[in-house]
């Protein structure tokens, strides 16, 4: 299964609509919105899954709606186009792509239903919540769950979400992957 995406830059968040609107518009429309917890690629473990906050994008109706709108850090690569160590991570805006293998391995945990000004609140929020410097970085934290967690707290501090959603989500996302995982999921997560 392909995964379809564009890469997008700091330069467009500031323009009205984004990159991304020729895969499938965010329209104004109420949508689900998830904490997805992925199957870790890199790892056995199963707490070192990724997590990111979607919602599925590109038609007036669920039914309709063909791709997926993601937040979430993604890790920075050298100019060799490997991964540093230890890892950084990096924030350019939500992207939208199709449902690749790693999105329909994912498992989703309801946050609520949401307007689209609601959704936009969510990328406003995440483009303010700081990634944790490299100094600061602490291997529990390997695949960037902090980050995630301190937007669900700005999420609740702005009245996106309860505190109790949040605790709900948390607990389930934490717990998504309690058997480790086969190489076949690892291999289909890359």
């Amino acid at each position: 299964m392909v995964e379809v995406l564009i890469a997008q830059d700091t330069l467009t968040l500031a323009l009205p609509g984004t990159t991304d609107d020729w895969l499938a518009r965010d329209y104004d429309v109420d949508a689900p919105v998830y904490l997805f917890a992925y199957p870790s690629h890199t790892s056995t473990d199963p707490h070192r899954s990724r997590w990111s906050i979607a919602w599925p994008v590109g038609g007036h109706a669920e039914a309709q709606m063909v791709a997926w709108r993601h937040v979430h850090a993604d890790a920075y690569e050298n100019e060799s186009g490997l991964e540093t160590d230890p890892p950084r991570y990096v924030y350019g805006g939500a992207i939208t792509k199709t449902a690749g293998p790693g999105t329909v391995l994912a498992k989703r945990f309801l946050l609520e239903v949401m307007s689209l000004a609601m959704r936009k609140r969510i990328e406003e929020l995440a483009a303010e919540t700081p990634l944790v410097a490299v100094a600061e970085w602490h291997p529990s934290d390997a695949d960037a769950q902090g980050w995630i967690r301190g937007l669900l707290e700005r999420m609740v501090a702005s009245a996106v979400i309860s505190s109790a959603t949040r605790e709900r989500v948390i607990e389930q996302a934490s717990h998504a992957f309690l058997v480790p995982h086969s190489p076949l999921v690892l291999g289909l997560c890359e």
